[in-house]
């Protein structure tokens, strides 16, 4: 519903607190969406938590970092090259090229761990319910 009002870039984040509560029944009710939510320990738990969360955020937001800049590295090698070799640059060639980089995925020299506490839940790149990974029925992603 609202997805229209987010950058799609992997550098560009933004932390949502979620409160939900469980019923008699097991259903399960949405509280209430805090857009800045306190990251305070009030506790040894919460305290463990909150650092083990942070570090597995900058662990993925440092892997697309390092991947994009892998990438824009060896752009600007060719780029160079070409302008050695010709004495000019082709600037329309280069910016389908650098969108092409700038796509969020990861090399795979900079996976995320398999102990980071986040899960993938959705990929554009993929079409289809497959972008939501069995989250949500084929029927409901086709809308």
């Amino acid at each position: 519903m609202s997805a229209h009002a987010f950058w799609n870039q992997s550098n560009v984040y933004e932390m949502f607190g979620l409160d939900f509560m469980l019923d008699e029944n097991l259903n399960l009710w949405f509280i209430e969406c805090n857009s800045s939510p306190q990251l305070i320990g009030t506790n040894e738990y919460k305290t463990n938590f909150l650092v083990k969360m942070l570090e597995d955020l900058f662990e993925i937001q440092y892997s697309f970092y390092r991947s994009r800049m892998k990438r824009l590295l060896n752009l600007l090698k060719k780029i160079n090259q070409q302008a050695e070799r010709e004495g000019r640059i082709r600037t329309s060639k280069w910016k389908r090229e650098y969108t092409k980089i700038s796509a969020n995925r990861l090399e795979p020299e900079y996976q995320i761990s398999p102990n980071n506490s986040f899960k993938l839940i959705m990929d554009l790149s993929r079409q289809g319910a497959d972008a939501y990974f069995g989250h949500i029925l084929p029927e409901c992603a086709a809308l």
